[in-house]
């Protein structure tokens, strides 16, 4: 007769908050496999010497932490403290197989046999080492699988702008939408004795990082408010880290973006960037943001963080909509020649330097000979002060179905139907007001010798004012060489309409000698090399200056 088993039971599961979306295997508790197993050891008569458990622990090659529990029951079994080890199913042991061969080969050496889904397996004999290790592949491949769920729901979410995990300090979970998926909402909760919200504190310090004020000062500044750091997050001590407000500018949450990096599907090793526009609404402007960032890159390489290229994080690209860079691209069949480009971060569209900007220039100057320009200016200031009180209103509208909420007068749903038309409004009010420009460049425009003072400006200056004129400028990328203005598209301020190059019908354009000699601006070398136009390597689209003239005065014939 066989003396009796001594055994050890073990428990582990990955999560131990479960949902319905976690695996068929994994819905049930660490507690609740030791009960199963007790039950099992009590019906056939084992010995049980200990009860070990992981919660929490993945067992994957994508765990992040290691098995403190597992780690002792290998050193029992290596020690012969046990006869027999215990487990409610094979996933419970490992899902890597060279590992799970691993545990096989100890329990072999020292003759101690595995239970698991109902039956024992002995490592000694050969019939039932094939089993297990069969069991042990199947384990692997099951959560590959699951992996590969997770990272195509991660990618779907991220592909329609939903949210994913916890939100970013400054936006809080809000109610489920109408398909019961998440939504994340402003956290507009007081945490401080002055008022200060979670939003209020992020807008602060990326702002403040934008104006150059440095990440030690700004931490100073928050602890000695008392300003509570995010919360639920490992190894807390109260006080902000630098790390923590360094994130802030390089989490594009915040501008109402998504972007993650997938690698599922792909040849080993090559990844990803999946972008899309947020269904959350934006806690900061893309000026703000993008100025901070380069402030903080600008320290990491010890580069001054002066603007050099005039359109750089204004124009956006068509394809992923992000704000657009300066860069150089050296050809080396051209003998080493550099040219100055304008790309977006994923490289969806690359145009000219100097080809893009002297045809917004052309823009800019055809657009301030308008007889209508006072009037344009003054549109201008009437539609950043109805940007005010549309955004004060939809604030207003958000607060007051936010009471009747936590009132229950609405349910979860109806909420969240107003607030969405109501925040988007808001959203888009906020786009206006950050867009707007300070009132002094208007007498700037006014000036009728400004096409020949233009280069002396300095490109600070110049980029005021163009942010005054322009309300966006959206570059569609185009396959040849040859600069064409129709995948060009421009917003103008005071407008709602966004010009599409393509859709320009130019013969009815009307040109006149005063508005040639606009486009013809007589600069000196000096001038010229200011705005880097010097050196045209490559030719224009037919009929450019005509696309120019007719998106410049449209509407006005």
């Amino acid at each position: 007769m066989r003396p009796a088993e001594k055994v050890i039971l073990y428990a582990r599961v990955s999560h131990i908050k479960q949902g319905p979306s976690a695996m068929v295997l994994d819905t049930r508790s660490t507690d609740q496999q030791l009960k199963s197993l007790r039950t099992v050891s009590n019906t056939q008569r084992w010995f049980v010497i200990a009860e070990l458990k992981d919660a929490g622990c993945s067992a994957s090659r994508f765990a992040v932490k290691d098995r403190q529990e597992f780690m002792m029951l290998k050193r029992l079994v290596i020690e012969g403290q046990a006869t027999l080890i215990a487990a409610w199913e094979v996933s419970r042991f490992e899902r890597v197989t060279s590992d799970w061969l691993e545990l096989i080969d100890a329990c072999a050496e020292v003759g101690v046999r595995l239970w698991y889904s109902g039956r024992i397996i002995d490592p000694r004999d050969s019939d039932d080492r094939w089993t297990a290790t069969v069991d042990g592949v199947g384990a692997e491949m099951e959560a590959g699988l699951v992996s590969d769920r997770a990272q195509r729901g991660i990618s779907g979410a991220a592909e329609e702008g939903r949210p994913h995990g916890r939100p970013p300090y400054g936006l809080k979970k809000g109610a489920p939408d109408g398909g019961n998926r998440p939504t994340w909402i402003i956290d507009d909760t007081a945490v401080t004795d002055a008022g200060d919200t979670p939003v209020m504190i992020v807008r602060e310090v990326i702002t403040r990082m934008s104006l150059g004020e440095s990440i030690k000062r700004i931490k100073d500044d928050l602890d000695g408010r008392k300003v509570p750091t995010p919360g639920g997050r490992q190894k807390a001590t109260g006080e902000w880290s630098r790390q923590t407000i360094r994130d802030m500018a390089f989490n594009v949450g915040y501008i109402g973006r998504v972007e993650r990096k997938i690698s599922y599907e792909l040849p080993r090793g090559e990844t990803q960037t999946v972008t899309a526009r947020a269904r959350w609404p934006r806690l900061i402007d893309d000026e703000t943001f993008y100025a901070a960032r380069a402030r903080l890159l600008s320290r990491q390489t010890g580069r001054v963080a002066a603007v050099k290229y005039v359109l750089a994080r204004f124009a956006r690209c068509g394809v992923c909509g992000e704000p657009v860079r300066g860069a150089r691209n050296v050809h080396r069949k051209r003998g080493d020649y550099a040219q100055e480009v304008y790309v977006c971060h994923s490289h969806h569209v690359s145009r000219s330097v100097w080809q893009l900007e002297k045809y917004v220039t052309m823009l800019l100057f055809l657009r301030l000979a308008r007889p209508d320009l006072a009037e344009l200016l003054a549109r201008g200031g009437t539609d950043i002060r109805e940007a005010i009180a549309e955004r004060d209103r939809a604030e207003s509208k958000i607060e007051e179905w936010r009471r009747a909420a936590e009132d229950g007068q609405i349910g979860p749903g109806e909420y969240n139907r107003f607030t969405r038309k109501w925040s988007d409004q808001r959203v888009q009010a906020e786009r206006v007001i950050a867009n707007a420009t300070p009132s002094t460049e208007y007498a700037v425009l006014l000036d009728p010798e400004l096409t020949r003072t233009w280069p002396e400006l300095g490109i600070e200056r110049r980029r005021a004012i163009l942010r005054t004129v322009f309300s966006s400028i959206v570059i569609e990328p185009q396959t040849k060489n040859r600069f064409d203005p129709r995948h060009v598209s421009v917003q103008w301020q005071g407008s709602d309409k966004l010009l599409r190059g393509d859709e320009v019908d130019t013969s009815a354009c009307v040109w006149t000698p005063e508005l040639r000699d606009i486009c013809n601006v007589q600069w000196t070398r000096e001038q010229r090399e200011k705005v880097g136009w010097l050196e045209p390597r490559y030719a224009w689209a037919a009929g450019w200056l005509d696309i120019a003239l007719i998106t410049a005065w449209d509407g006005l014939r």
